[in-house]
């Protein structure tokens, strides 16, 4: 075998390796055994015959073509300690901008063809609801900036996603009054007597990419003076996709869209205190939230709250004995609010004041994220023809949903407790 046919057969095994990849990805799943052992195959073809050859060829021949496997760690689950930059969660490759000379951005609101240009297809089976493919040192900035501004993903479980959809195991919560996580249970036992055989219930929970689409509206004469400053652009997209991804994480509906906290089935709602004066907030609903807040999670969670209910909370306080000083039950340090010993977060992203999910105590490393590989940018001179105006939009996919199916019985058979706990409705 020459050079060149040593070649051609790595270009040749390569493109069936991505052909393989894509299928699995056009039909929504993971690749199966089979796929995968043929794979295997090639890869080990691959590497004899680059052997053979005087130069080593570039791990990818083909350029653009993205393959997910061997990312060195990465398309793995990441904890909500773990580093969530675009590299740790979709390795070093992808698609790469070819013309250094020319920004993206700037190629795409030309509205000319540029050869670097890569239609994304995000529907299968229409082409033309894509956009152009944002090459990977600008979809790491856009990933960059709006996990600087996101409150749930920065803490929760993120799962990257090489394809529509994505199967993660988990368990069934039940009740400790007759197992733990829904099937376990342990008990002392005699020399020689027969062990109870009992097996943990486990679930399957599967997440499926929901289309999150941005549009930015504007002027001609803005497109004219912006290309050396592309970086608002990525600024703008990244704080647009952080916000709302954390609203579809905290009361995402689950239809079409994330399943947020506060429309999950393992949501702890406590009611309010009785002769409790509407749109209020007292010292009693925060301690009886603290105390339907799973023990296990108490160390992670943080008390998120509209800022509407920010006059409320810096007046509650705790008065002391007859004639004795109140103490404040919110504290600040360098700029940081803590209540009841646990940060504070204040954001426009829940529920007002006085509506259920004001005011939460969330573990969010309770909270699982499925997060689709690339993101597609495209403009259009059209839309606003008349009034000289472009119109871009920016897509990209995920999923999220809490990993509890339900609220915890604990032992005593009655208290519910879990991750995730709110106050109820108090309009009234």
């Amino acid at each position: 075998m020459n050079v060149q046919e040593a070649k051609d057969k790595i270009k040749k095994s390569f493109e069936r390796m991505c052909d393989i990849e894509t299928n699995a990805e056009r039909e929504g799943r993971e690749m199966n055994r089979e796929e995968l052992s043929i794979i295997a195959q090639l890869e080990g073809a691959i590497a004899s015959m680059e052997k053979e050859l005087p130069e080593k060829l570039s791990s990818n021949p083909l350029g653009h073509l993205k393959r997910s496997l061997g990312h060195g760690g990465a398309y793995a689950l990441c904890g909500p300690h773990d580093p969530k930059d675009y590299k740790s969660l979709f390795g070093s490759e992808g698609f790469e901008w070819p013309d250094k000379d020319t920004n993206f951005f700037s190629a795409v609101f030309s509205g000319r063809h540029h050869p670097g240009l890569i239609r994304a297809a995000m529907t299968e089976s229409v082409p033309s609801s894509g956009g152009f493919l944002i090459p990977q040192e600008q979809a790491a900035k856009i990933h960059a900036v709006s996990l600087e501004n996101e409150i749930v993903q920065p803490n929760c479980y993120v799962q990257p996603m090489s394809s529509n959809s994505i199967k993660i195991p988990a368990m069934v919560i039940g009740s400790h009054g007759t197992a733990l996580f829904g099937g376990f249970t342990a008990s002392y036992t005699a020399e020689t007597g027969e062990i109870d055989e009992h097996s943990p219930k486990a679930r399957s929970m599967e997440l499926n990419a929901k289309k999150l689409t941005g549009l930015i509206r504007f002027s001609s004469e803005l497109n004219a003076d912006i290309p050396g400053g592309m970086g608002q652009i990525e600024t703008l997209c990244g704080k647009g996709l952080a916000w709302y991804r954390d609203k579809a994480f905290l009361k995402g509906t689950g239809a079409g869209q994330p399943l947020g906290i506060l429309n999950a089935n393992c949501v702890v709602t406590v009611a309010k205190e009785t002769g409790q004066k509407a749109a209020t907030i007292v010292y009693e609903n925060l301690t009886k939230m603290m105390a339907r807040m799973f023990a296990g999670s108490f160390l992670n969670s943080t008390w998120i709250c509209h800022q509407t209910t920010i006059p409320q909370l810096l007046t509650l306080s705790l008065a002391v004995g007859t004639g004795g000083n109140a103490i404040p039950v919110m504290s600040e340090t360098n700029g940081k609010f803590t209540m009841l010993t646990r940060p504070v977060l204040f954001t426009e992203k829940t529920e007002a004041l006085g509506n259920k999910g004001d005011i939460m105590l969330a573990d969010l490393s309770q909270y699982v994220v499925g997060l689709r590989s690339g993101m597609s940018f495209e403009t259009s001179i059209h839309v606003h023809f008349t009034t000289d105006e472009l119109l871009s939009r920016i897509i990209e996919r995920h999923d999220g949903e809490p990993l509890w199916d339900s609220a915890l019985t604990l032992a005593d058979g009655s208290t519910t407790v879990s991750p995730f706990v709110t106050l109820a409705d108090r309009l009234v």
